[in-house]
């Protein structure tokens, strides 16, 4: 439990790292998911899975997915 202001910073600064960290991690499982990236047969409802479980938007998960964007 953080006390002082610093500590409490300290600990925002820790869990920002950790977003970015988990942010990261999802932006490189997603493409992972998709069997026609490593060509095999697509999955049908494969994208919506995806979107259900990210959170993301379905053209968001695409863009993702096609490699057009990264985690910021």
């Amino acid at each position: 439990m953080a006390d002082t202001d610093e500590q409490k910073i300290e600990e925002i600064r820790t869990l920002t790292e950790r977003i970015a960290a988990d942010r990261a991690r999802i932006f490189e499982l997603i493409p992972q998911v998709f069997p026609e990236k490593r060509g095999e047969e697509p999955v049908r409802g494969r994208l919506n899975e995806v979107v259900k479980a990210s959170g993301f938007t379905r053209e968001y998960v695409a863009r993702i997915r096609d490699g057009k964007v990264q985690p910021s």
